[in-house]
């Protein structure tokens, strides 16, 4: 399993995301496929658009391989899931993207050898536990991964609430503690 855990702010031009575009198609084969889970989106009106600008982004660092990139639909969200090479689960809203992947069967059977990427809500969904940006709580996510999270780390912008990051920094430290920066990201073998 590869996991790919991204801050925030995938689309942003700069060194640090054109890096994240090449790890994330780099195990995927020509006329692989790829997975774009936007059930984190709080305007659901630039999903397209959005989907769109991601695609053509990691279409441009895929090289001569051809990619199929498919958007997910919570319909057809298994099937699409079990079929993909590799899945991008977009930011946005955390809890509304816990909602919805907690509706589904256990996924991590599913992973195989599958490069399952997320940025800020999906990679709080990747992990074990993550902070909170509004609340001073620490977030039980998915975990796919066995690791403790924080994206936006000491974001000007989108900073995450500092009683979450410190309960999350004396809450299970057996597991990995991750802190991301905007734009910052890690890759995860097991």
């Amino acid at each position: 399993m590869k996991f790919i855990l991204h801050g925030g702010y995938t689309r942003r031009d700069n060194e640090s995301n054109c890096a994240f575009y090449d790890e994330f198609v780099r195990d995927i084969s020509d006329g692989g496929m790829a997975l774009l889970v936007y059930f984190a989106t709080r305007d659901e009106s630039h999903i397209l658009e959005s989907f769109d600008d991601l695609s053509a982004k990691f279409k441009a660092h895929a090289g001569e391989k051809n990619i199929n990139f498919i958007l997910a639909t919570k319909e057809d969200f298994i099937a699409q899931f079990k079929k993909a090479d590799a899945v991008f689960i977009n930011g946005g809203s955390t809890s509304k993207l816990l909602n919805v992947l907690r509706t589904y069967p256990d996924l991590k059977p599913l992973i195989g050898e599958k490069t399952i990427a997320g940025s800020s809500a999906g990679a709080y969904a990747i992990a074990h536990l993550g902070a909170s940006h509004s609340e001073e709580v620490v977030r039980e996510g998915l975990g796919l991964a066995p690791l403790r999270v924080v994206c936006h780390y000491e974001s000007p912008e989108l900073p995450p609430s500092d009683a979450s990051v410190s309960l999350l920094k004396n809450t299970s430290q057996d597991l990995e503690l991750v802190l991301l920066k905007d734009c910052e990201w890690k890759v995860f073998r097991y």
